[in-house]
Order: structure tokens, then sequence, then C-alpha cells
């Protein structure tokens, strides 16, 4: 009779054939914010001078039109765990890009009164000029990284932007004019959060504040939709304050004598900017991973079969016995192999009869064995008499 394996052990040969499940796969998905703003344009801005020194013989009078912009770049990535349902962002290192253009227009005017002799320029220029300040950093600037804040102190070199003559139609009157300028500019950027939602209508977003930190995120039982689709949104806090800075020299000759405006700094400092950017909001998709493979189911019953020697051993050795015991093939004594050779009687005896069938099997086999050895003196008795 056919043994049967434990079912304890019969999950295990069937956990030991069929395949693991391949481990979760973390997948990304691009995300860079890009901020561009025009903080200050030049038709905002306007900076006019007056006419200067107060109540000098010659004076000189620059307006400025100006104007700057900011340019956010935060190249990164989303990363998603599909084993942990857990979203993390990772920045490009050292590819972020924090910049701030300064940008103006410059015009000048000169006028005099000195002797009696009075006259007063046409606008000079317009001369323009622009100059960008930036730096580097890894994103994105939130708490615990080590960049955060990215800033912007610089002091640009002085040049020249001016170098024109004065020429009045006034024979005895000459000069020229020089006119040089720097900026400094000051800024700083610092992230606040990255803010994150499924697209289900109901989802509510999830704040990271920290950088490196995850959000919880159910992708929901699947496999569709595919892929798992995710909005993300930056915020940064920014701050700027471009100050440019006019150093004119104007030297006039008037009726033989020389009159000169210089070392003279006028700073003209840009409105500040302070406030909270909000970056446009970045789609990211997560392929699903491929559903882990049908179970095996074949394996565990060939494990069983293979595995089940008890079976076979028993059966060869059951019928190996019997038939040197004079016994069918089946483990049953027959009248024939009973009556024809001791020798068989005396084999079925050395196994006692004792082998391993049950009742059903001793059932089987018909009369007992001394009902035929009652018959077989019987018989031999009979013999002798005749």
């Amino acid at each position: 009779m056919a043994r049967s394996w434990p079912p304890v052990l019969a999950l295990a040969a069937a956990a030991a054939i069929v395949p693991q499940t391949a481990a979760a796969e973390v997948e990304s998905a691009e995300f860079s914010p890009t901020h561009l703003q025009q903080l200050v344009g030049l038709d905002d801005f306007t900076y006019d001078s007056d006419w200067f020194p107060a109540d000098a013989p010659v004076q000189l009078r620059l307006i400025v039109h100006a104007g700057n912009s900011v340019m956010i770049d935060m190249p990164g990535d989303g990363l998603y765990d599909w084993e942990t349902e857990e979203l993390t962002f990772e920045g490009e290192p050292d590819g972020g890009r924090f910049g701030v253009d300064v940008g103006f227009t410059l015009e000048s005017m000169v006028r005099f009164d000195v002797a009696g002799l009075t006259w007063e320029s046409d606008i000079i220029g317009p001369y323009d000029y622009a100059v960008i300040s930036e730096t580097e950093f890894t994103p994105y600037l939130l708490e615990g990284n080590p960049d955060r804040p990215a800033t912007i102190d610089d002091m640009t070199d002085p040049v020249t932007l001016v170098e024109v003559p004065v020429t009045p139609d006034i024979i005895v009157a000459s000069g020229h004019l020089d006119i040089d300028i720097y900026l400094i500019i000051e800024g700083e950027l610092r992230g606040d959060a990255i803010e994150v939602a499924t697209l289900d209508p109901k989802a509510q977003w999830e704040v990271i504040v920290e950088e490196g930190a995850a959000a919880n995120l159910n992708p929901g039982l699947g496999p569709q939709p595919d892929p798992f689709s995710v909005d993300g949104v930056l915020f940064a806090e920014l701050t700027t304050e471009p100050t440019i800075v006019l150093k004119p020299t104007l030297v006039m000759t008037i009726l033989g004598k020389d009159y000169e405006i210089a070392d003279i700094d006028i700073p003209v400092t840009i409105p500040a900017f302070e406030d909270t950017i909000q970056f446009s909001t970045i789609n990211m998709a997560f392929p699903r991973p491929p559903p882990p493979p049908e179970p095996e189911t074949t394996g565990a019953s060939d494990s069983g079969t293979d595995s089940d020697s008890g079976t076979d051993s028993g059966t060869d050795s059951g019928t190996e016995s019997s038939a040197s015991g004079g016994s069918a093939s089946d483990g049953t004594a027959t009248a024939s192999d009973t009556d024809t050779d001791s020798g068989g009687f005396d084999g079925v005896g050395e196994e006692g009869c004792a082998c391993s069938a049950g009742l059903d099997d001793r059932s089987r086999r018909g009369p007992p064995l001394w009902f035929g050895l009652v018959v077989l003196i019987a018989l031999r008795r009979r013999r002798a008499r005749d």
C-alpha cells in the first residue's frame, strides 16, 4: 500500500522546487523642477539721481532702468520602492543651478552755469549692461542638505560702461564723461518641501521636508493603472537683493577753468525680492513590476512520487519474498503451492505470515494455512490405507 507524505513535508518540498518571486524593484522617474521668473522688469524700476552736486556750477544727472530675473534648475529623480511602497527623491550631485540675471540701461545728462554761460546736453546713451551671477548645489535643498541654503554673494569687477566726450555748442567749453559700474548681488535659495500625491481624487498630499525622507504612497491593487502615476511639487524660499554701483567722472573746461565731478559712488538698489516659489507640478510615472509567476503545482506531486521510495521498496520486497515462499505475487498462498512443495510451506512459516499486510490483506488470502496442513495429513493417511 502506497505511503503518503505528511502535509508539512509536502509543502516544504513544493516550496523548495517552485521558484521564489524576484525581489521588488525600485523604479525611477525624472523629477527636475525648473523656475524662471522676472522679479523686476526694466519698466518696473527707474532710478533718477536728479542733478548733482546740488548748487554746483557743473552738474550731472543719471537715469537707470533696471530689472532682474532668477533662474533655478534642480535636476534629479523620484525613486519608488515597490516593496515598501515608499517614494524618495535624489538630486543630481552638484547639478543644481541658482542664478540671478541683472540688467539695466543707463542714460546721463550734463549741464553747467558758469559766468553767465548756461548749457544742457541731450540725453547721453542709453547704455545697456547685464550680468549673471550663479551658484551650484545638489538638489533639493531641503533640511539636512549640506548645500542648504544655496547662496550668491557676488561683487563684479568694475568696468567702464560710458566713455564719451562732452562737446557743447559753446566754443569756450569742452569736457569728457566716464562712468564705471560694478554690481553687488546677494541671493539665497532654500527648499521648503516636496508635496506628492497619487492621481486618486481622494488622495491626500504627502509632505517631505527632509532631504532623503520618504513618503508612503499606496499604488493600489494593480495591475492597472500601469504605470503608477504620482504628482510632485517643490516649494522653495527665494530672496534676492541686487545693487548697481555707478562711479561717474566728469571733467569740464569752461572759459579755461577745470570743473570736476569724481570719486562719487552712487548705489542703485533694485527692489529686494523675498517670497515662496511654487514650482510647476511634475508627473512621475513608475512602471509596475511584473506579477509573480504562478506556483508550479506539478513540483509537489513529482516530489512525493519520486521520494516515496518506501512504497516501491515495500512492494518489491513483498513480491520477492512471496515468490520465494511459494505465494502468488500479491502475497496470497494457493493450495497448489502448499500441496506440491513442503519447502514452500516452510518458507511461508519462516515469514510466519507476519508480512506487513493488514487485516484486509489476510482476508483476501482465503483459508488459513493450518487448514491446508490438515488436508495434507488426511490425504497421506488415506494413501497409506490404500
